[in-house]
């Protein structure tokens, strides 16, 4: 009974390793490399181009009168101000690999990662 319990937990110690492994090799895929551009879209018309190697502020201002206030610092982008209630943009963390987004859907504003 014993080495059956120990069998049963080495198999889900050796699940939870595969796993592990699988899910970082499919980050690696999802988000390729460090990019190169900050891509600023609203209500999905690209507006804006930014270096990531640059660094800047922006206040981008949504046809409805919202903002949202982007930073441009060390190779990342975030949001660290804007007018919709749930904020959701703010709390989305620092951007810096191909793929990655930012999105805040009641000012229709989305920056994402590209080459």
């Amino acid at each position: 009974m014993r080495d059956k319990k120990k069998r049963n937990d080495l198999r889900l110690i050796l699940l939870l390793l595969l796993l592990a492994v699988l899910s970082l090799s499919a980050r690696s895929l999802l988000f390729r490399g460090t990019g190169k551009t900050v891509v600023v879209s609203q209500d999905g018309t690209v507006t804006a181009r930014y270096p990531l190697d640059q660094d800047r502020v922006e206040v981008l201002t949504s046809p409805s009168g919202g903002s949202n206030t982007l930073h441009i610092s060390g190779g990342e982008a975030y949001v660290t101000d804007a007018t919709c209630p749930d904020k959701i943009c703010e709390h989305a963390g620092k951007i810096s690999r191909e793929g990655e987004v930012i999105v805040c859907m009641p000012n229709k504003l989305t920056i994402r990662i590209e080459e």
